[in-house]
């Protein structure tokens, strides 16, 4: 295999689809709000994305079976004039940030695939890695075009008003590129600390998304995965402070027992 290929099992038609992207980053984010959609919606499988530029190895499924990395297409048919037909696609595994020209590879790959069903829009899911988190995790917008952010006004999110900063991977280039070929898109990122599995800023990002889409979607199994998240956060918070106090030095009443 010497570039991305995506084997294909059903070739559904589609109404308009919009292209949703939600693939491994940080805390997991994108991944787990594209895995909960999928189940909510009842999506339907229908091709897997392989590259060359996924790590150099296998998956261990049930029963000691391996299969090689892949990212996975899935497709919803809205069952009225209501709502618009979407493609998701999750996975295994991005590209590694080391790999530039893969990056664009497999994401060029993506954009020839979805416009086969006349794809002209995207929306993709990440993480937005934060030191601290005060309340509910916030959902950070960037949009391809300008207009789109008063299309936006009104949902739960936040746009930043100084230049900077970058999106990294699919979740942007998919926007870059997309632009490029007359696509509009958004990315939403929800805020995390980045080193857990961040169902709580899945659950945040998820919910700005239904509202665009105009989607009821059952969040109940997100909230369980979000008070595992706060449990395991609880207790890395108790260890970093042990850990502290044990490097604090010791204070003078300390020092002075110590000679008895």
């Amino acid at each position: 295999m010497k570039e991305s290929t995506i084997f294909v099992y059903e070739r559904p038609e589609l109404r308009d689809p919009i292209f949703i992207e939600g693939l491994p980053g940080i805390g997991l984010v994108g991944k787990l709000a594209a895995e909960h959609l999928i189940q909510e919606l009842n999506a339907r499988k229908f091709a897997d994305l392989y590259s060359p530029h996924f790590m150099h190895q296998v998956v261990i499924k049930k029963n000691s079976v391996v299969e090689l990395m892949k990212n996975e297409f899935y497709y919803w048919r809205s069952p009225d004039d209501s709502h618009r037909d979407l493609i998701i696609i999750t996975g295994d595994m991005q590209v590694p940030p080391t790999d530039s020209p893969g990056h664009f590879e497999v994401v060029g790959k993506m954009l020839d695939f979805v416009q086969e069903f006349g794809t002209r829009e995207i929306i993709t899911m990440g993480g937005y890695q934060v030191p601290e988190i005060e309340g509910e995790p916030k959902v950070l917008a960037s949009v391809t075009h300008e207009e789109m952010v008063e299309e936006l006004k009104g949902l739960p999110v936040v746009f930043r008003e100084d230049e900077g900063g970058a999106i990294v991977g699919a979740a942007g280039l998919l926007l870059g590129l997309g632009k490029l070929r007359g696509m509009r898109g958004v990315c939403l990122l929800g805020e995390s600390l980045g080193y857990i599995v961040d169902a709580k800023a899945a659950k945040a990002v998820l919910s700005v998304v239904a509202r665009m889409l105009n989607l009821e979607l059952d969040m109940s199994a997100l909230d369980e995965r979000a008070k595992e998240t706060e449990e395991i956060l609880r207790k890395v918070q108790e260890m970093q402070r042990a850990m502290l106090e044990q490097q604090m030095p010791p204070t003078q009443e300390e020092e002075d027992r110590g000679y008895l």
